[in-house]
């Protein structure tokens, strides 16, 4: 018998028969007793989530009698939103026959999925007549982010149902920010770089963590930067260099943009901007009223007075998945990059 143990994109072949998951659950939810996951539950999905046939035993065990396609093996919380702080996945597969102690096992490297709501383990694919290939998707750990970018990466995943975007599926993000002289407030408030932190987690799944174009419409002309991670919602919590202007023209800074993409505005009112394909609204204001006909966006309320943005928004993460899927339905990315659970 050989185990292997597969991290990165490695890879490794099982025989082409049934195949055992096998989950086991350590941190502080504890480690799962005959079966149980503490938390954790296994999914087996084709390509673009077609149904594959799946015998669920419990919810950290199933069998994939047989693979005949592309399958993608994945592990959501279970009875929760997220996982808890300081949950790691222990991830197995091998023989459904536990009398067969002579077959290959194959163990992936564990991994920490703390705060995450949905996470791709590892996919299969048939390696000819008689095996099938397995490749881990536990490739490089998260990179940290802002209290705000983080929960707004888990929720882009909720949303999407998808740990990582495939590379033919990513797509650039860019971030138009609103600096009329009305927006000044916003910005001393935190609330602009707190939509910076949004628009970044939105980065860290859709692009790959690829770095966020920012424009800058002001007095003097657009400015345009790149900022990755966390420097998005440091950059916007100072007033733009080219201060604050009366007659700003946010839609000439959209027209350079890649329509293929996704373009986030940062505004405080749904009449400020022309949206269409790849152009999305992140509305920062108290208003209820509802938004006008044709409005693709989300709106994002502000916080208390003396409240910090970016610290009021870090307390509220319904707020912010609220937020994220409003902008992820408004762009139409679900449909094209997520399946249903």
């Amino acid at each position: 018998m050989a185990t292997f143990v597969l991290d990165g994109k490695a890879s490794a072949e099982l025989p082409r028969r049934p195949i055992a998951v096998t989950l086991i659950v350590a941190g502080s939810v504890g480690i799962g007793d005959g079966g149980q996951t503490g938390g954790a539950r296994l999914l087996a999905q084709g390509r673009g989530g077609r149904t594959v046939r799946v015998v669920q035993h419990t919810a950290g065990l199933l069998i994939l009698p047989r693979v005949d396609e592309e399958t993608v093996v994945s592990a959501v919380p279970d009875g929760r939103d997220r996982f808890d702080q300081g949950t790691v996945l222990h991830v197995t597969l091998g023989p459904d026959d536990p009398a067969d102690m002579g077959a290959d096992v194959i163990a992936l490297t564990p991994r920490d999925v703390s705060g995450l709501s949905f996470i791709e383990l590892a996919t299969l694919v048939p390696a000819g007549a008689a095996a099938v290939s397995v490749t881990t998707k536990l490739a490089v750990p998260d990179a940290p982010l802002p209290p705000v970018a983080a929960q707004a990466r888990a929720a882009c995943r909720g949303v999407l149902h998808r740990d990582q975007v495939d590379e033919d599926d990513q797509v650039s993000v860019g971030c138009v920010v609103d600096t009329s002289v009305s927006m000044a407030s916003l910005y001393a408030s935190g609330m602009v770089a707190a939509a910076g932190d949004i628009v970044a987690g939105l980065a860290a799944v859709l692009s790959g963590g690829q770095p966020v174009a920012l424009t800058t419409p002001g007095p003097s002309g657009a400015g345009q930067n790149a900022f990755g991670g966390g420097e998005l919602g440091e950059h916007l919590g100072r007033p733009p260099a080219s201060g604050f202007g009366y007659s700003v023209d946010v839609n000439a800074a959209i027209s350079p943009f890649d329509r293929s993409g996704l373009t986030v505005v940062v505004t405080h009112g749904t009449g400020v901007v022309d949206l269409n394909k790849g152009i999305v609204a992140l509305i920062l204001s108290d208003s209820t009223v509802s938004a006008r006909p044709g409005f693709a966006g989300a709106i994002c309320p502000l916080p208390p007075p003396g409240v910090d943005g970016r610290e009021f928004l870090s307390g509220q993460p319904q707020l912010v998945s609220r937020v994220v899927a409003g902008l992820l339905a408004a762009s139409g990315r679900t449909g094209h990059l997520g399946a249903a659970r």
